[in-house]
């Protein structure tokens, strides 16, 4: 019976202590609106606060910055517009109450017209300029002091943007936050993070951030009478490295094919009609390429781009291409045959040697020829000795031997094409020999203008 009974007393025991830990947790985590209230008034409300005088004779405020999006880089206005918040943190000892006393409440939070906050501006600021602020937003404040603001912003920015290796290049921007009120003995500006916090940040298309750096420095100003004032400034630097797929496809790939099609004029046949007309189309099509790369860079000396000196060099290429063929087409309808020891039988013998072109015409030398009497005589001579056979052998050799004479007197007078270097052949010869010498030059400079675009683009210093 006894055992019962103090059964029973231990588990009334039990349930008290339970009721009792449950009601002790009940307190701890109670939270009072009236309590909140009582707090808010007796600090920022209180009459003693003034929300216009700072904290302390200096205030150390430290500052975040949390990207959220990238809009765009914009190359030709060099702004860059981007998505986050700002998070300022400062110590105000004027908003510190007890917790134990006021239901362990350990934050509140109160309207920004109602306490103090440092009077801070974005300095590089394309839009919105003006002072940092949140009006519809409120501030949590800690029971030990601690103040934190966090406005949300849209950032539109200067950055001065280099174009030397676009589309490979990368990017250095930053959003320089400056006291504008209070110098720097007053306010202390300290970065809140080592870096800018991107964890709620989304992948943009066309921009990928590499890196962050947080750089603390000062902004002084000289007044008239000799008067110096420094205000504390700190610069989030954002790194930005470009996603090529995209001007892979549609920037570069058209470029270098284009290009290539200069040296493809001189293989067009010199009589087709279509020669002139195509290089044309050509120094067209790459002007227009210039011309939509050039509306898409900055209109800015201060850097030049690789790029848009390649197309220029390309279409400069084009330009002796179109005046080559004009040449090469008036050499090719002129009639006749230049002099032997002229400039232009030494070029095209020795293009001719280059681009391995066999002919007999350019084997011939003019002291290998033969004088119409010698070759007479020697025509004569077979004449005679072919005569002693039968009759059907004599008209048949006679016949032959006197074509052949009559061939060596056309090829003495000149008049022979298989012999003789005439314009057409020169035409043909220089047009064969500039359709390699191009392909290769257009080859070298692509290949070299890749390789220093995409070599230079991962290495530029930023």
């Amino acid at each position: 019976m006894m055992k019962m009974y103090r059964n029973k007393y231990v588990q009334l025991y039990v349930y008290l202590l339970i009721e009792i830990f449950a009601m002790i947790g009940v307190v701890e985590t109670a939270y009072s609106a009236a309590k909140e209230t009582e707090i808010r008034s007796e600090t920022v409300l209180a009459a003693s606060y003034d929300p216009v005088s700072r904290p302390k004779d200096q205030t150390h405020v430290k500052a975040g910055l949390n990207v959220l999006a990238i809009d765009e880089l914009d190359l030709k206005g060099q702004k860059l517009t981007m998505a986050g918040w700002l998070t300022f943190e400062w110590e105000d000892d004027r908003t510190v109450w007890d917790k134990a006393a006021k239901d362990d409440i350990e934050y509140i939070f109160t309207q920004p017209k109602y306490i103090w906050k440092p009077e801070l501006v974005v300095d590089n600021a394309l839009a919105n300029l003006g002072a940092i602020k949140s009006d519809d937003l409120l501030i949590r404040m800690a029971y030990t002091g601690k103040v934190e603001w966090v406005p949300p912003l849209v950032f539109a920015t200067h950055c001065q943007v280099d174009i030397t290796y676009y589309p490979y290049d990368q990017q250095k921007c930053a959003i320089e936050i400056v006291s504008w009120t209070y110098t720097i003995e007053e306010v202390k500006l300290e970065h809140l993070f080592e870096t800018v916090n991107l964890e709620d940040f989304e992948t943009h298309g066309e921009w990928e951030i590499t890196r962050t750096e947080i750089e603390d420095k000062n902004l002084t100003e000289h007044l008239p009478g000799g008067t110096v004032r420094v205000f504390p400034q700190i610069d989030f630097w954002i790194y930005l490295r470009r996603r090529t797929q995209f001007y892979n496809l549609n920037v570069m790939m058209p470029i270098i094919l284009t290009s290539l099609m200069v040296a493809l004029v001189f293989i067009v046949p010199v009589d087709s009609g279509e020669k002139l007309s195509y290089v044309l189309t050509v120094f067209l099509a790459l002007a227009v390429l210039l011309t939509i790369v050039a509306d898409s860079l900055p209109p800015t000396s201060i850097t030049l781009s690789v790029l848009g000196l390649y197309l220029g060099i390309v279409l400069i290429l084009a330009a002796v291409g179109i005046l080559i063929t004009i040449l090469i087409l008036i050499m090719f309808h002129r009639e006749g045959q230049p002099d032997e020891n002229s400039f232009i039988i030494t070029l095209t013998r020795n293009a001719a040697k280059i681009i391995c072109w066999n002919s007999s015409a350019l084997n011939t030398r003019s002291d290998d020829k033969v004088s119409p009497m010698r070759t007479s005589v020697k025509t004569a001579e077979v004449c005679t000795v072919v005569s002693s056979d039968t009759n059907n052998d004599v008209m048949f050799d006679v016949t032959d031997k006197k074509r052949s004479a009559q061939n060596n007197d056309n090829s003495v007078d000149g008049t022979d094409e298989t012999n003789e270097i005439t314009w057409k052949i020169i035409a043909q010869i220089l047009d064969r020999f500039c359709f390699f010498f191009f392909l290769i030059i257009t080859v070298i400079m692509n290949f070299s203008f890749v390789v220093t675009l995409a070599t230079g683009g991962r290495t530029n210093g930023h």
